[in-house]
């Protein structure tokens, strides 16, 4: 498997009476001495695909292909769950291809992936999302910030359920796995921040097919 991205992020659900937009956010980290890298926008248009037996949900994994329209390329990507159960982010190592056209099926894709799979895999749902995209410094450290508004459905985008999330993933070392394990200081601080600062935002450890399952099958 040719790419591999060992993935460390703070993961934030936005309350829903109280939004925060993400000007809100990067205003409350220039205030704590942050300072603004680069600045864009993407769009992405993403499948989640499982088992019948949502093995890969169970399993707290993420198998996806994704759509990336401001990038114009498609792309699979796994991303097995990593997380430590003390640690407030998420940590994933992704596994994937980034060239297009390499696979045209995801149960091709899987079978080159060091993942135990033992059926076949079929759409369970889908997840369009805009992000506004931030990253920022401090001391040496950059930042990589989302901030998602996704639209869950199953088969029809007219049905689908609104969400939005805040991630924060540690870019010191982008797109790679030579990664100091022990490292994360900056990404407690962080989290440590936003907590003391009061923002409208709730930390989460689930993966964005985690809440779209939930969501599309609790209403």
């Amino acid at each position: 498997m040719e790419f591999e991205n060992y993935e460390r992020e703070l993961k934030y659900l936005l309350k829903e009476k109280e939004k925060c937009s993400s000007k809100q956010v990067l205003e409350f980290l220039y205030k704590n001495g942050y300072k603004l890298i680069e600045a864009f926008e993407k769009e992405k248009h993403e499948t989640y695909y499982d088992t019948n037996k949502l093995t890969i949900l169970h399993r707290g994994d993420v198998m996806r292909g994704s759509n990336m329209v401001t990038e114009q390329f498609k792309g699979f990507l796994y991303k097995k769950n990593m997380c430590d159960p003390n640690k407030p982010y998420v940590s994933k190592l992704e596994l994937g291809k980034k060239l297009k056209g390499q696979y045209n099926d995801v149960n091709d894709f899987i079978k080159e992936v060091n993942v135990d799979i033992d059926d076949e895999l079929s759409p369970i749902l889908y997840a369009n999302m805009m992000r506004d995209v931030a990253i920022v410094e401090k001391n040496g450290d950059r930042l990589y910030i989302s901030y998602d508004k996704v639209k869950y459905f199953k088969e029809n985008e007219a049905s689908a359920i609104y969400e939005e999330m805040l991630e924060i993933e540690d870019w010191k070392q982008p797109n790679t796995t030579k990664v100091d394990y022990d490292y994360d200081k900056h990404l407690i601080e962080v989290n440590q921040l936003i907590t003391n600062g009061e923002l409208p935002i709730e930390l989460t450890k689930d993966t964005k097919y985690y809440r779209g399952y939930v969501l599309l099958n609790e209403r």
